[in-house]
């Protein structure tokens, strides 16, 4: 309910967020004020000396040899040739009905989000109320009015090298301001906003045109504004997506059985990097609870214990921490970088409110914003790779221990389930793999050899908001692909508890004077990994394997205890089993693909999960409404399609909810438990 203090030394990059996404106002710090009039004062005491002052009575870049006492016809034009970014030309927020259709939508495609303008605003504000730019006062409580008022200029999406600031961009905000008519907003109230001239969206608001100084024109432009803008809003998801991939790393542990104690603190500090410490100590935390997981110490095995089986998790699980550790700590460096540029002067020339005078620098250069997009793009590569390696893991039937091929909920010859997500992830990856490539190793000599380097830190920005949108669609998939996993896990849990009592029955049935002591249990442990190493088989198949790999243990069993009479009784005995057993799997598989609602069902894995992971996991299943994959299998469509949609729209509910924040609600409250 506070507003966001501009004050020029404390503004956060949450802050940024809240202005620019959730529409809180800003309030200028008047205590700024005596700065910002020191800082216009000097100004206009060495223009009225005559002074020579870069970009205020002399040209710009590669023409600052020129000279002229028309200051602000100097603004004007310093505007004028700056508004030569592409737009739609006919202003409107919808495509034309009519042929030719276009190729892409012409809005999305040459303007960029009202958000980034928005925080680009805020963050220009800041900038201007530190006193060092020579603007007036009332130009700074002009750019929180346009803001605090809806108004919303519609900015190029491309045009800025990041050079001498963000020139493009920023001139838009000042032609907003002085209500140039060739200038279009957005404006009205949420839901209805429309895109009209700039002295309509003015007067709409009860705003004038405001009156630039000499200076005004470029304290504004000169900048890095739009590109710590689009840096600020970037590091606040990737933030979140980062700590999402923990979340998915510990249900991926749950979903394949890993070892909590690959993320054990000695391993941690042996080799005490910082990010890989967290990472571990986050997933450790996490796991915590599991009834799925191997948690606690690592216990000693003999080499007849785990015979046959894999020693240790694969790397994608193992290694998480290790790998996930370094962009940890870029996302860290990052976002202390970003947010000293939020509270910075990038201007130029600048002004000393202290002694008035006037340093011609380079503030504006922004590879410090590039550079650290850079660092972001590579970790969120990194990121969508190990999820991704993470997920193939869970949907090969080779590596998956037991679950079905595609996390098929019934019999894989005709589901295919996940398939689909296994190969749009393929492409989700390989395209945010291609965007980490860097942006700045690109540049192009500019304006007349002036800006013969310039960082394309907006550019790298606007890449690095591409690659969140693939990692959030690769993240969303991977969730889909764990909460079906985390649903056949649980199912196996239960059919492995009436399995044990199916295989005591028989044995009574068929083998009475055997009992039911450790001839049972040996039995149970032969039918369990024959189970879980025929998961690529429909379910009548399947159950006959498990009750055929009991032949030889009960042979065996039979030879030792001298009772060979008994051995005609097999046949018996594995029909017997066969078929309980496909009774009960199959009675087993229609309560999980139940559509009646009750918690129990739509959540079935809960009582399974660590209690963090069971939080997200119920989430998704609960609050989202995405539900088990296989109802339509189950009935061979013959109830018609699912009430709950597509596996893609299911995925779009959870990219939907990582899109408008209420997944980092989630996120944080997980992390806070």
């Amino acid at each position: 309910g506070q507003p966001v203090l501009i004050d020029g030394h404390t503004l956060h990059i949450a802050d940024i967020v809240a202005s620019a996404r959730y529409a809180v106002p800003v309030e200028l710090d008047r205590a700024a004020k005596g700065q910002v009039y020191a800082s216009d004062a000097a100004i206009r005491g060495l223009l009225e000396r005559g002074g020579s002052v870069y970009g205020v009575s002399t040209g710009y870049g590669g023409s600052a040899d020129t000279r002229t006492h028309q200051h602000l016809l100097l603004g004007k034009s310093c505007l004028q040739h700056q508004h030569c970014g592409v737009l739609p030309s006919d202003g409107t927020l919808s495509c034309p009905p009519a042929p030719p259709l276009p190729l892409s939508d012409p809005l999305a495609t040459l303007s960029m989000p009202e958000s980034w303008v928005r925080a680009a605003i805020a963050i220009r504000t800041n900038s201007l109320i530190r006193g060092h730019s020579g603007v007036q006062w009332s130009t700074v409580q002009a750019m929180a009015r346009l803001l605090n008022s809806g108004i919303t200029p519609l900015v190029p999406l491309r045009g800025s090298i990041s050079a001498s600031g963000d020139l493009q961009p920023l001139s838009y905000v000042a032609g907003a301001l002085v209500g140039n008519p060739g200038i279009r907003c957005y404006s009205g109230p949420a839901g209805r906003r429309e895109i009209v001239p700039a002295p309509q969206a003015l007067a709409a608001a009860g705003l004038e045109p405001h009156q630039f100084s000499a200076k005004d024109h470029l304290g504004i432009l000169n900048g890095t504004a739009f590109s710590a803008a689009v840096a600020s809003l970037a590091l606040y998801e990737a933030g979140t997506l980062a700590l999402l991939a923990q979340v998915c790393t510990a249900m991926g542990t749950e979903a394949l059985l890993g070892a909590q104690a690959s993320h054990h603190p000695f391993i941690g500090s042996t080799r005490p990097h910082p990010g890989q410490v967290e990472a571990a100590r986050n997933t450790w935390s996490l796991l915590d609870g599991s009834r799925l997981a191997v948690c606690g110490e690592e216990e000693e095995r003999g080499l007849d214990e785990d015979r046959g089986t894999l020693r240790q998790d694969r790397y994608a699980l193992r290694t998480s921490a290790q790998w996930l550790g370094p962009g940890v700590e870029d996302l860290l460096r990052a976002w202390a970088t970003v947010q000293l540029e939020c509270n910075s002067t990038t201007d130029n020339p600048l002004v000393d409110p202290q002694t008035g005078t006037v340093h011609h620098g380079g503030n504006f250069q922004a590879l410090s914003l590039a550079s650290s997009m850079e660092h972001v793009r590579l970790s969120l590569a990194h990121i969508g790779k190990l999820l991704f390696a993470q997920s193939t893991e869970l949907l090969n039937p080779a590596t998956n221990r037991g679950l079905a091929p595609s996390l098929a909920s019934t019999d894989p010859a005709l589901n295919y389930a996940c398939k689909g997500l296994d190969i749009a992830c393929a492409a989700y990856c390989a395209e945010l793999q291609w965007l980490a490539a860097p942006v700045s190793t690109h540049v192009q000599s500019a304006e007349m050899h002036n800006q013969a380097v310039n960082s394309l830190a907006l550019v790298s920005g606007r890449k690095t908001l591409e690659a969140l949108e693939l990692l959030a669609l690769l993240v969303a998939s991977y969730l889909y692909v764990l909460c079906q996993a985390l649903d056949l896990r649980a199912q196996r849990a239960m059919f492995a508890d009436t399995l044990r009592a199916l295989v005591g029955q028989a044995l009574s049935e068929h083998f009475a004077e055997l009992g039911r002591g450790g001839v049972a249990e040996k039995l149970f442990a032969t039918a369990m990994a024959a189970l879980d190493s025929s998961s690529t088989l429909d379910a009548p198949e399947r159950m006959e394997r498990l009750a055929e790999a009991c032949t030889a243990p009960l042979v065996n069993h039979l030879l030792a205890h001298g009772l060979l009479e008994n051995v005609q009784q097999i046949p018996a005995f594995r029909i017997a089993l066969s078929q309980r057993c496909l009774h009960a799997y199959t009675a087993l598989r229609a309560q999980f693909l139940s559509p009646s609602g009750a918690h129990e069902s739509r959540a079935p894995a809960s009582a399974y999960l660590a209690p963090k992971t069971r939080r997200m996991y119920e989430y998704v299943r609960l609050a989202l409404g995405v539900g088990h994959h296989g109802r339509e299998n189950w009935t061979e469509w013959a109830d018609g399609y699912d009430e709950e949609g597509t596996i893609g729209q299911g995925v779009s509910r959870i990219v939907e909810a990582l899109r408008d924040g209420r997944m980092h609600a989630v996120v944080a409250e997980i992390f806070r438990m």
